[in-house]
């Protein structure tokens, strides 16, 4: 139970989740949010859970609930949204091309508001411009290896702050910019998206990953089927699709077993 508990407290600290951070809603009953959130492990999981739980100290216990708790999806889910949500999948895609200015690449993900914690809807939006090799460098830009720079990052921040405004209105942006690619992104069933050449968009949060659509303009080549079907984070699909699933801190870091 130690060596637990070190884990536990280890991860809170890497991943910054403390008090601050969230808190359970006043009405949440942990106890029976953690018995009904373990319903769907194996036994053996269940026993090792609840022996953590009962043992632990009011933080592990709220750590450990809170990642079990966490929304879940699968393969599965991600093939079915694209097959009954193809057509919606592929406009947003044509439709946000349109709006990124051109020479950037922006990314943007909308959370909804926490059933159980007090986490507001949230907003995370990573703005990258390709370089201009004719100009002089900003020394405010974060310069990368692949031709892109850093214009800003900001993650979770308030759909009306102030901060948003700003950071929008830098690329051209309004609020109701954000309204139809949200209205976009829900029609698709869909949470995020980011342009390019090839644009990626993410279907659903499970756990600490993520499972998403990498669309190319055009059917893959044989060498690209090779380099995008590795089983692990990529999985070919069919003609110019490419299902991906990104893991996160801890927990499985590739596609589930059929």
């Amino acid at each position: 139970m130690k060596q637990t508990a070190l884990i536990i407290s280890v991860l809170i600290w890497g991943l910054n989740l403390n008090a601050q951070d969230y808190k359970f809603r006043d009405n949440i009953d942990k106890d029976s949010l953690f018995e009904v959130s373990i319903q769907s492990f194996p036994e053996e999981l269940q026993k090792e859970y609840k022996n953590m739980y009962e043992k632990g100290k009011e933080q592990e216990k709220e750590f450990l609930l809170f990642m079990i708790s966490m929304p879940e999806s699968s393969k599965k889910e991600l093939i079915e949204n694209y097959e009954k949500n193809r057509s919606k999948i592929l406009k947003v895609k044509a439709e946000y091309s349109k709006l990124v200015p051109e020479k950037h690449f922006v990314y943007i993900e909308f959370e909804p508001a926490s059933k159980i914690l007090t986490v507001p809807e949230q907003i995370t939006i990573k703005i990258f411009r390709i370089k201009d090799d004719t100009v002089n460098v900003d020394t405010n830009v974060v310069q990368r290896n692949d031709n892109l720079e850093v214009v800003s990052q900001n993650w979770n921040l308030k759909p009306d702050s102030k901060e948003l405004e700003e950071i929008i209105s830098s690329i051209g942006w309004t609020k109701q910019t954000l309204t139809k690619i949200k209205e976009l992104l829900d029609s698709a069933n869909c949470v995020s998206i980011e342009n390019g050449e090839i644009t990626t968009i993410g279907f659903a949060r499970s756990g600490m990953g993520k499972y998403s659509y990498k669309i190319f303009d055009n059917p893959l080549t044989e060498n690209q089927k090779q380099e995008y079907d590795n089983g692990c984070e990529y999985i070919f699909h069919k003609d110019n699709i490419v299902l991906e699933y990104g893991g996160g801190a801890i927990g499985p870091q590739c596609f589930e077993k059929d």
